[in-house]
């Protein structure tokens, strides 16, 4: 029978990902005929340094919707933030760390957006705002080979 390979952890784990902000305002009440434009939803985020004696380093994600009436007449805003805390084991490149937590980190925190900001959109009588799925970047890791010995003459 094959041996089979257990999974390793990543060298990067989550510590935390919690709400750090959560909007919600009715600009009028729910109609049958309400359509969200999800291409309207602004994106943003942003990250701390790299904690070097924690080894850590948090990364915020927000979306928001609503807020910009010059436009158009949006019937509600909603704006919803995550933050995630990130620990970092001493066998990842610290020269990837800020690639990892612009790339990658997002997309750890991203679900846990989606679902509150469909959550609070349906709770409030609207069309839930459903994000798409995203297809994630990886970053392989790959550890450094022994050199190949010399033949002897």
């Amino acid at each position: 029978m094959p041996e089979q390979r257990q999974p390793q952890d990543y060298p990067i784990q989550p510590t935390f990902i919690v709400v750090k902000e959560i909007h919600f305002a009715s600009r009028r009440p729910p109609r049958k005929t309400d359509k969200i434009d999800e291409s309207q939803i602004k994106f943003s985020q942003s990250l701390s340094p790299f904690d070097e004696v924690q080894k850590r380093i948090q990364v915020t994600l927000s979306a928001e919707f609503g807020f910009d009436t010059s436009a158009t007449n949006p019937p509600f805003s909603v704006k919803v933030v995550m933050i995630g805390e990130f620990a970092i084991s001493d066998e990842f490149p610290r020269d990837k760390i800020q690639l990892w937590a612009n790339v990658n980190a997002p997309f750890v925190i991203y679900p846990y957006l989606r679902e509150r900001l469909y959550y609070i959109t349906s709770q409030g009588g609207f069309p839930p705002i459903m994000l798409p799925l995203l297809q994630i970047p990886t970053i392989k890791l790959e550890k450094p080979q022994p050199a190949p010995e010399m033949a002897q003459k």
